[in-house]
């Protein structure tokens, strides 16, 4: 009898236990479940994500590198649907020139020595600088983050790009205006409230005798004689605790061991919301024009004596010793005027500097081009801009005719506009100088001389800008009214004409002007076209296709420009004119503009070939 108590509480244990395993597997298949749910969730939250994200995202497949799968907002910046992204390989994305560059990228990022890659799935990333070139041709720089996961058990790398266009514009314009304060003579510094140098021009740095790259970030105990450091930093406190500028004179010794006085101004710095960041300080030197003084003074003093003796002696002694003194005394205030006159020059220019930038431009009106049936639409993006057009007639004993050109120098704004001085007077060195006259010649020897004036011929140059261009050639005999002969060459800028009621376009070569990779060699090609009765001719600036606006906020694009052309160009030119600004106003909205925009349309009657 107890053997079969024991066998029953045996029995009844080994139940207990089953029903526990039981329930175990239960809740471990409730568990599962709840998981495989969450996951799912988490996966389909992820993929909107991705969808839907604001920064332009695609997947690269690790083995292979193509493109498997992109965002909405990818699809924007590329200019691209999504069937003209994935399926294609990476470097698709980038300029074709640079693929060697892309290709050790990728291996980078694809090798699994480097731990950032696949350690704890890519958590550490990787981020390069680099350029891709949109559907346009557009090419934009990007800064691109890179990570590596795994998507239904494939290794990935998840790229998001950043565009960096406006650091670039932003670098253009530092660079700009250093080289502008390093060409004044005065010197010129700015300290932070501790009295540390944050900037400083090349005069001032002569005057430390270290160079100004040096000098930064030290303070004046560090790059003067104590002395002399402790006299700068007093003056600099004096400006702090007075809150008002001030002006006053200081001796400095250059380190040839020649000393100079100087005319020293300390102003505040401040930012927008009233908060003091340092002091800035701007001296000139007026040791010779306190030589001239003192010296006016003895002159002066000796001059009185002789006024006195010569008051005793005789009246003409008097009359002689008082036009010597006026004399002087007049030269004294010519002096004196040059050197304000030149002080308030420079003062204008950090001042004003939009007006002066304004002035390096021709005055354009919007008129027509010297030709009764034509019209000119510019528009700079800025005060000034980067756009120009030409226009230079010719008159021969057997011909005449005209070049009429349309550039689009690098960026907008001031360095723009310095580029379209150095492109108007190349232009005009080759067109009226050497009598050049054939378009493909002109821009050939336009890259020359822009690739050298900016010495960009050279590696050690750092600016690296150039220009587009669009140049037509118009000829006629004089003898012989149906030989008027319309010659075209551009640079990555095109013609557009119509004729019997269709729009052309001729895109220019694939090349553009001065910059530190163009061709000195490349040969442009010409494009010739008879002009026949009702034709009309148009070039443009790409700141009108490139517009973004609309209401998906896209380009204005080529054929919607084409349409517009096709639309307007029976009108007369100025009513032409009228419906481009307005076309252009309305697609762009409240969109800020994205470029200097310049269009040029002209047609032909009969005997107008001549210009």
């Amino acid at each position: 009898m107890k053997d079969e108590e024991k066998d029953k509480e045996a029995l009844i244990k080994e139940l207990n236990r089953l029903r526990r395993r039981v329930i175990q597997a239960k809740v471990s298949e409730i568990r599962y479940n709840r998981a495989r749910k969450l996951l799912k969730k988490s996966r389909e939250k992820y993929r909107a994500a991705f969808k839907y994200a604001k920064d332009p995202m695609i997947w690269i497949d690790t083995g292979d590198g193509m493109i498997s799968n992109c965002n909405k907002a990818a699809e924007v910046f590329f200019g691209k649907t999504r069937d003209e992204l994935v399926g294609y390989h990476q470097l698709t994305l980038h300029p074709p020139e640079l693929a060697a560059y892309y290709t050790a990228v990728f291996e980078i990022q694809t090798d699994e020595h480097y731990d950032f890659a696949y350690e704890n799935e890519g958590e550490n990333g990787f981020s390069y600088q680099g350029e891709v070139i949109a559907k346009s041709g557009k090419i934009i720089p990007v800064r691109v983050s890179a990570s590596v996961a795994s998507v239904e058990n494939k290794r990935i790398i998840q790229e998001i790009f950043h565009d960096i266009t406006k650091y670039d514009d932003a670098e253009k314009q530092r660079s700009f205006t250093e080289h502008l304060t390093d060409s004044i003579p005065y010197l010129i510094f700015c300290k932070d409230t501790e009295g540390i140098y944050r900037w400083c021009n090349t005069a001032f740095s002569e005057l430390a005798g270290i160079h100004k790259y040096q000098i930064i970030g030290k303070t004046d105990s560090e790059i003067f004689p104590k002395k002399v450091g402790e006299a700068f930093r007093k003056k600099d406190e004096e400006v702090f605790s007075t809150g008002k500028p001030k002006s006053e004179e200081e001796w400095a010794v250059y380190p040839d061991g020649r000393s100079v006085l100087l005319d020293t101004l300390r102003i505040l710095h401040s930012r927008s919301d009233g908060r003091i960041m340092g002091v800035i300080g701007i001296s000139r030197d007026i040791t010779e024009s306190r030589k001239m003084m003192e010296a006016i003074k003895k002159a002066d003093i000796t001059n009185r004596k002789h006024v006195m003796e010569a008051f005793k002696k005789a009246t003409k002694n008097l009359m002689v010793a008082q036009q010597q003194l006026n004399l002087k005394n007049s030269r004294l205030n010519e002096t004196l005027e040059k050197v304000e006159e030149a002080n308030e020059k420079i003062m204008d220019s950090i001042r004003y500097a939009k007006v002066i930038q304004t002035a390096l431009l021709p005055n354009l009106d919007g008129s027509n081009i010297y030709l009764p049936n034509s019209f000119v639409i510019w528009i700079p993006k800025d005060v000034v801009g980067g756009d120009i057009f030409f226009k230079d007639a010719f008159d021969e004993l057997d011909s005449c005719g005209f070049v009429l050109a349309v550039i689009d120098c690098t960026g907008h704004g001031v360095p723009g506009a310095f580029m379209t001085m150095i492109a108007s007077s190349a232009l005009r060195r080759i067109i009226k100088d050497q009598g050049c006259y054939n378009p493909a010649e002109i821009l050939k020897e336009l890259n020359f001389i822009v690739k050298t004036s900016l010495q960009q011929d050279k590696k050690t140059t750092l600016s690296n800008d150039g220009l587009d261009a669009a140049i037509c050639f118009v000829s006629e005999r004089k003898n012989d009214k149906d030989s008027l002969l319309l010659t075209f060459a551009g640079a990555r800028l095109p013609l557009y004409y119509v004729q019997n009621g269709e729009v052309n376009m001729i895109k220019g070569d694939r090349e553009s002007i001065g910059y530190k990779k163009s061709d000195p060699d490349f040969d442009f090609t010409n494009h010739p076209i008879k002009v026949e009765p009702g034709m009309s001719f148009y070039m443009s600036t790409d700141g009108f296709v490139d517009q973004l606006g609309g209401k998906k906020n896209r380009r204005f694009g080529t054929a919607r420009f084409k349409h517009l052309l096709h639309s307007s160009y029976t009108k007369p030119f100025e009513e032409q004119r009228e419906m481009f600004l307005r076309a252009f106003e309305d697609y762009r909205g409240e969109n800020e503009r994205q470029d200097d925009v310049t269009v040029v349309g002209f047609s032909f009657k009969r005997g107008e070939g001549q210009g």
